[in-house]
């Protein structure tokens, strides 16, 4: 073992006559300790938080969607075709995308919907839809049995087998809790499409069976959505065979930015692709922000529990100025003193260091798998506070406390070598 480094291990651990400055040394790597815990646990509860929001986002939307300019696509299955032969695209989907207002018969003031025509036998291959679905019957109670994407049907005309059936739909679950209606009531769907009576002009109303509720877990997603199925869409805003967009699916979201390219290289003009993360970019944007702001801000915590360090040393140099200049009198160099003083230092930041990061990700771990903060998911889209780290935020962490730790040690152990060791020992 170097003899710096013997030194400065008897210096931390040997008992010495001057407490004080073995409580400043504990006090520097409880700091160290308590920056780090803090740190990893805020990095990864704004992981967990964000990665659970995206996760929802994604789930209860295409990955990417893609548009015919200002128009309505006609050629839905070549466009389909042309998109799948892309490689990582999964599958796609034809969608309606329309606005309406639908009410109930003991809420008739309204809500304002955002209507989506579905193929059903295409849709779950997009979107989780049919995942919301179950999630939602399995909070309610009496569910009875389970609800399907098949039970969206379109209008039946009298004249069809087993007589006139009315239109399904799905609700949000939100939206049906705020209409006050369940699974096999009826809700009214009102667009802004007039009607002409004898008596006025009239908006186009029409009478719809709940046949299920969707839980993205997102509440701007379940406050306004309303699931139809294409033909009945088609058909209620006048569309005839034509849909508004694509759905797309792709292999890997890490990549959706060159998914997105390839799609629209594919199509090429007159065609208009945008991806899932690019449509809320200003809200991906905001956790981003606020993940900086938490490391920035905890990190302090880091910085002043490293002043610690500096404070240690330079009273640890003060009273070892007799060893010193013993030290360099018999033949050790300023740069030996200097690394003594150092490695100290650096000892304190690896010690707080590393129980900061055992603790940090043993707390971690624990909220995270037991769930011990509830949260109301009405208010804060997640029913627990979600704890996820990752291992470079992780690594991030240890670099940047070892780094500040070793920073703390150059001054003092710069003075330390400075030394003149006649001027150390004539005191003595």
């Amino acid at each position: 073992m170097p003899y710096e480094l013997f030194l400065a291990l008897r210096y931390l651990l040997a008992k010495r006559k001057q407490t004080f400055l073995s409580l400043i040394s504990f006090i520097s790597v409880l700091g160290i300790t308590v920056g780090v815990t803090a740190l990893i646990i805020a990095l990864s509860l704004a992981t967990g938080f964000q990665e659970d929001i995206r996760g929802k986002i994604l789930g209860a939307n295409a990955h990417i969607t893609v548009f015919a300019g200002s128009s309505n696509l006609n050629d839905v299955e070549s466009v389909r075709q042309a998109v799948e032969e892309v490689e990582g695209v999964l599958a796609s989907a034809p969608i309606i995308l329309e606005k309406g207002l639908i009410v109930s018969d003991l809420n008739p003031q309204g809500y304002a919907a955002v209507v989506r025509g579905i193929d059903p036998e295409l849709q779950a291959a997009v979107t989780d839809l049919q995942v919301d679905l179950e999630r939602a019957q399995a909070d309610s109670v009496g569910s009875g049995l389970l609800v399907t994407l098949d039970r969206l049907r379109p209008a039946q005309p009298a004249g069809d087998a087993g007589g006139p059936r009315s239109a399904t739909l799905f609700l949000g679950v939100d939206l049906a809790d705020n209409l006050r209606v369940v699974v096999g009531d009826s809700v009214r769907l009102i667009i802004p499409q007039v009607r002409l009576s004898p008596f006025s002009v009239q908006p186009k109303s029409v009478r719809y069976e709940v046949a299920g509720l969707a839980d993205s877990g997102f509440y701007d997603f379940d406050i306004s959505r309303v699931y139809m199925h294409i033909q009945e869409a088609q058909r209620l805003y006048g569309l005839g065979d034509q849909v508004n967009a694509v759905q797309v699916r792709v292999e890997s979201v890490l990549e959706l930015d060159r998914m997105r390219r390839a799609v629209q290289e594919k199509l090429g003009e007159g065609y208009w692709a945008t991806d899932l993360l690019r449509q809320n970019r200003s809200f991906f944007s905001a956790l981003r922000l606020e993940k900086l702001i938490a490391f920035l801000v905890i990190g302090l915590i880091i910085l002043v529990a490293a002043l610690n360090i500096i404070s240690t040393l330079i009273l640890m140099v003060m009273e070892k100025v007799r060893d010193i200049g013993t030290l360099v009198s018999m033949g050790a160099t300023s740069r030996s003193v200097m690394s003594l003083f150092m490695l100290q230092g650096t000892l304190i930041g690896i010690a707080g260091t590393t129980l900061g990061c055992a603790l940090g990700i043993s707390f971690s771990w624990a909220m995270d798998r037991y769930q011990l903060i509830p949260m109301d998911p009405d208010v804060y889209f997640i029913s627990h506070l979600p704890f996820k780290l990752r291992p470079l935020e992780f690594v991030l962490t240890a670099v940047v406390s070892l780094g500040i730790s070793f920073l703390a040690t150059l001054y003092p152990a710069w003075r330390a070598s400075r030394l003149d060791p006649v001027e150390a020992l004539q005191h003595e």
